[in-house]
This record gives structure tokens, C-alpha cells and sequence, in this order.
């Protein structure tokens, strides 16, 4: 029997509900396909760096977020554009990772 998955939507609502308390700013760059889409976030440190984070199975098959790309904001742009190629259903999120927040480390491993 294979887990249900929550729909690409109702996870980007929920992260959404997660950062507004903490004042984190999250921008919806574009919207996907909203049961499944692939989400896609780009984590800018307001310095002109960025990461872009996507979900990708393990050895187990289970997804789990990594690292895509990492380096200055114009070359995460065109990596961007490279995935929206590739996946036109994805969703592209935006993430500013305010100063003694560790996006990744605080919302994106399972804990």
C-alpha cells in the first residue's frame, strides 16, 4: 500500500501558515499544478546568494529535499529557467532567509 501524498497546494499552504508567525517573507513565483506539481524553493540570503532546494527520492524511495544549486542570484535565475523547462507544472517558491534563520535546517528536515 503505497502513503497518500498531500496535494502540491495544501503543502505550500502549510509552509506558508509555518513562516508567518516567524515573519519569514515566502513568495509564490509561480504557481503549479496544484495535486501534484513538483515545488522548487529558492532561498535568497538578501546578498545576492541563493540556494534552490527540490525533493528527490532517497535510498528508501522516500522524498526527501536536497540541495539543487547553490551561487550568485543571476545564475540561480537561469537554473530556474532550466526547471521550468524541464517541469512546466512545477511551483517556484521564494524564501528569504532572514539572519539566524537556517531555512533548510529549521523547515525542510524531517525532524
Amino acid at each position: 500500500m503505497s502513503k497518500s501524498r498531500v496535494t502540491s497546494e495544501i503543502w505550500v499552504s502549510a509552509l506558508r501558515k509555518r513562516l508567518e508567525p516567524k515573519a519569514i517573507p515566502i513568495f509564490i513565483i509561480k504557481k503549479g499544478n496544484k495535486q501534484a506539481g513538483a515545488i522548487i524553493i529558492r532561498v535568497s540570503n538578501l546578498c545576492g546568494r541563493s540556494k534552490i532546494f527540490v525533493q528527490a527520492p532517497n535510498s528508501d524511495n522516500e522524498r526527501r529535499w536536497m540541495e539543487l544549486s547553490n551561487g550568485s542570484d543571476a545564475e540561480m535565475e537561469e537554473v530556474l529557467k532550466n526547471q521550468q523547462k524541464f517541469d512546466e507544472d512545477a511551483w517556484i517558491l521564494e524564501v528569504e532567509e532572514l539572519y539566524g534563520i537556517q531555512f533548510f535546517d529549521e523547515f525542510l528536515l524531517e525532524k
